[in-house]
């Protein structure tokens, strides 16, 4: 099985929803060596998307489309220690979650792992975070980054409620959005600093909103 073979085999593993087959290719991967960020792009994330889209159409049902987002879970299992390993020591802190109303956290357990890679410490509130949760959390853990991220147009309001009350935060947080309802153009409309079109974005996104690269807008 070449590498290519190998990345079909990760994908299809996860929209079949195996967890023990996603573990094993994915360090598989690892062995011949395939970097890390491949594998979750072009493996895991391409089986999730394509789980997602038999969801859409109506040939999967929630429960398939959770064993499926299951296997790509202990695929990132796997592959996370090998991304910490890149790290070149802890960075500024972030806080991530789903804003309040919204259950969809694969996107942002992935931008989670990636920003932990780059060596970001990162507190993880889940999903349906209320708008005041996020600011607590800033203010207990004098974090310098809020990410929030939503799947569902329905919540939106609820993004932008807390990109406002953290406009209000002395010091202010810079703020991250993303998901798949968000576009760039609606990100700054809200008032966020930065958006994000996927996961493997989200390091260079913050160096270069902490002054450390330029950022070029795909």
């Amino acid at each position: 099985m070449d590498e290519r073979e190998l990345l079909e085999a990760v994908a299809a593993a996860v929209k079949e929803g195996s967890e023990d087959i996603s573990e094993s290719l994915c360090g598989r991967g690892l062995e011949v060596g395939l970097e890390p960020l491949e594998i979750i792009m072009d493996g895991l994330s391409k089986g999730m998307h394509e789980a997602g889209e038999l969801f859409a159409s109506g040939d999967f049902f929630l429960p398939e489309l959770l064993i499926s987002a299951a296997a790509m879970e202990a695929g990132i299992s796997v592959l996370a220690p090998s991304m910490k390993h890149t790290a070149t020591g802890e960075k500024e802190t972030v806080v991530i979650g789903v804003v309040e109303g919204d259950v969809h956290e694969i996107g942002k357990n992935l931008v989670r792992v990636m920003l932990e890679a780059d060596g970001y410490r990162v507190i993880d509130l889940g999903y349906d975070v209320e708008p005041e949760r996020f600011l607590e959390q800033i203010r207990s853990s004098s974090a310098t980054v809020l990410a929030l991220s939503t799947m569902m147009t329905t919540t939106l309001p609820n993004m932008r409620r807390t990109v406002e009350l953290a406009h209000d935060m002395e010091p202010r947080p810079v703020v991250i959005l993303g998901g798949a309802p968000m576009s760039a153009e609606l990100a700054t409309e809200m008032g966020a600093d930065g958006f994000g079109s996927n996961a493997a974005e989200a390091p260079e996104l913050l160096r270069c909103l902490l002054g450390t690269v330029p950022w070029h807008v795909p």
